[in-house]
């Protein structure tokens, strides 16, 4: 980026704003008040004008009901009439429209009024009582009100009564003498008062009449209605086009308000990509006495104090639909480095883990690239659920290759279990009738463990991308500040070597898997000192003693970090392993997962699909076929919705913690129009 400075004479800054506006290459950087002693300039005098018409224009699209666009259209791009036309005919529309929803608005006024009164009035209709029947009494009291249910046992109060009932209303006509006792025991029956309507004419007559004006008003407000929708649909692409053409006149009227201006002159500083300074320079010093400068160009060698330039990310295809999960943490500074590659490696990897089953991830492909080209076309969910299809694609590898399972059922029969139950049931013997060639590298419900190691493996290297990551963030700007980077390096490699060596005391379980801590353990790790302090009380042994060469890793770091960030960072060795612990949620959940899935499906496959298998009626097969598709439907749902929020978690609050800070602005060029994101 390059830092450029524009200086022009007043009368030529409606054209330089025009300019810009057409180059669409400058981010303005907005002048304040009194900076420099210099003041901010005021509007050009279209603004006031164009603004009152797009006032008018949002209260005609606001009452017409138009949608807006799912994208934003060039104003040019569309057919419109001259600029004068333009605004009268907004105003003409207006006037005609104000009209017509005035009329609409009092219309449902009187409408909601005629159905409180025909809602009042219509269980004395449905009784055989004029008005003047409940009133007028000098020795009865008349109760009138609503009745949650039918109330018995009136004549345990006192025989002297009469009643007159529909559903949900209750009239009683009692003795003065008894009305006390009427009265607590309606009260106690959930009965409610309500006023006996005014007038003498029958009940039902009113209401006859109240139904016949609210059908002619009805109708009226129908016709309203109609001829409001008669009109969107006319003027519909009239009021987007016109909003369009206004806001951008709106804009390019109240630019001078981000310049710095004197009695004579106006001022402009920004940021524009330095391969485009040279054409943006061309373009202005075109007008008479405009001068555009270079200031200077953004590089990593600027001193803290420079004003930062705005960002503008450019990723590989790809990696653009996990800029938005970066976005929603914070845009990256122009001295940091872009994580969205890191995020678009891990985040779907971190999805694949969690939910590890190959239906699912298959499923999750099949919709999540239909619903992208067909479906979505807001960006925001366009790109999370790209980011999902992704997350989809590798837990169709993780359950195919490691898991070996597909909506919940295995490819080959768990050890141990018996034919003809529903832990037998699997997709070689039980569903395809030949042998799949893949077996389970692990087993999510048997080999917790394993998956808590596999857990843990992520954790440091995920974290250990975190820390090397910000090792050459800070390497260009504050060496002290790059060293302690590398120094919680080394205090996360001793604190994970501890974690594996305990987890490499486990045994051989009785299947005769080797576990994965002893197999890292004493595989890819057997080059890394074994020898050490035994401490069986905590499970280091003989066999499996605190590597010394761990604990030296550990007291370096400690030494380092603490010369290098001070003594208080001590407390974030808690932190940290904190950190590391907190992966475990991708066993967790994908336990869990696994645990939901195997019990519902053994529900249903226990209960229909297998007694249909032993000879069972027919209607076995179909009920457990249509339980098990709403089960997987509702799993598939729920797995991607918890899979996508932890992961996110982890790169939000472990990872991204560790080096970035996301405080930077995005470039945006003055005259770029952008679509409206969520």
């Amino acid at each position: 980026m390059s830092r450029a400075l524009i200086v022009g004479p007043r009368d030529a800054l409606e054209r330089s704003v025009e300019v810009l506006y057409q180059l669409k290459l400058l981010h303005i950087v907005d002048h304040q008040q009194g900076e420099s002693e210099l003041d901010i300039g005021k509007p050009l005098p279209a603004a006031t004008e164009a603004s009152e018409v797009l006032v008018k224009l949002r209260s005609i699209a606001n009452i017409l009901q138009v949608q807006e666009p799912k994208a934003t259209s060039a104003a040019e791009d569309v057919e419109q009439p001259p600029e004068g036309d333009l605004r009268s005919k907004i105003l003409a529309l207006e006037l005609n429209l104000s009209e017509q929803d005035a009329s609409k608005k009092k219309i449902q006024g009187l409408v909601a009024d005629l159905n409180r009164r025909v809602e009042e009035i219509t269980p004395f209709a449905q009784l055989p009582l004029s008005l003047e029947d409940y009133r007028g009494y000098e020795s009865l009291e008349v109760f009138v009100g609503k009745v949650p249910r039918e109330i018995t046992g009136l004549e345990t109060v006192t025989p002297e009564y009469e009643s007159f009932s529909v559903p949900g209303f209750l009239v009683v006509f009692v003795a003065k003498a008894h009305a006390g006792r009427m009265r607590d025991f309606l009260a106690q029956s959930g009965f409610t008062s309500v006023p006996v309507p005014e007038g003498r004419e029958p009940p039902r007559e009113i209401l006859a009449n109240l139904l016949a004006e609210r059908d002619r008003w009805e109708k009226r407000l129908k016709d309203i209605e109609e001829t409001l929708t008669t009109l969107r649909e006319r003027y519909a692409q009239f009021l987007t086009a016109a909003k369009s053409r206004l806001e951008i006149e709106v804009e390019k009227a109240e630019a001078p308000l981000r310049f710095a201006v004197t009695d004579h002159t106006f001022i402009v500083e920004g940021w524009v990509p330095s391969e485009r300074f040279a054409p943006m320079k061309a373009g202005l010093e075109s007008l008479d006495g405009v001068f555009v400068e270079k200031l200077e160009t953004a590089g990593h060698e600027e001193p803290e104090t420079e004003p930062e330039p705005p960002v503008l990310l450019k990723n590989p295809r790809p990696v653009r639909p996990f800029q938005t999960l970066v976005n929603l943490f914070g845009t990256p500074s122009y001295k940091e480095i872009d994580p969205s590659i890191l995020i678009a490696s891990v985040f779907p990897i971190f999805f694949g883990i969690m939910v590890s089953d190959a239906g699912y991830g298959l499923a999750w492909i099949l919709f999540g690239t239909w619903a992208v080209k067909r479906y979505l076309k807001t960006p925001f969910w366009k790109d999370v659920i790209t980011a999902i299809t992704w997350g989809g694609f590798w837990a169709f590898i993780f359950g195919f290759f490691v898991f070996a399972e597909a909506f919940g059922i295995p490819f080959h029969a768990p050890p141990g279990s018996l034919p003809g139950t529903a832990k037998y049931f699997n997709w070689s013997d039980s569903i395809l009738h030949f042998d799949i060639p893949i077996h389970p590298v692990m087993e999510k419900l048997t080999q917790v463990p394993d998956f808590i190691v596999l857990a843990v493996l992520a954790a440091y290297i995920h974290l250990g991308i975190g820390f090397v990551t910000g090792f050459f963030d800070e390497v260009r700007h504050n060496v002290k500040h790059a060293v302690g980077k590398a120094a919680w390096l080394l205090i996360l490699t001793s604190l994970f070597i501890i974690i594996l060596v305990r987890a490499a005391r486990w045994p051989v379980d009785p299947e005769g898997r080797v576990p994965l801590g002893y197999a890292l353990w004493n595989g890819p790790l057997a080059w890394f000192p074994h020898g050490g302090i035994t401490m069986s009380s905590v499970g280091f042994g003989a066999t499996n003693p605190i590597p010394m060469a761990a604990l030296i890793l550990l007291g370096v770091g400690l030494v380092v970090m603490l010369a290098t960030e001070g003594a208080m960072h001590i407390m974030e060795i808690f932190g940290l392993l904190a950190n590391m612990i907190s992966y475990a949620r991708l066993a967790g959940i994908g336990v869990a997962e696994e645990a939901v899935t195997f019990a519902l499906n053994s529900i249903i496959l226990g209960g229909m699909i297998i007694p249909w298998m032993n000879g069972s009626s027919f209607v076995f097969l179909i009920v457990g076929l249509v339980f098990f598709a709403l089960a997987q439907i509702v799993l598939f749902l729920l797995y991607a919705i918890s899979a996508t929020i932890q992961s996110i978690r982890l790169n939000y609050v472990e990872f991204f913690l560790k080096f970035y800070k996301g405080t930077g602005t995005l470039f945006r060029p003055f005259g770029e129009r952008t679509t409206t994101e969520v």
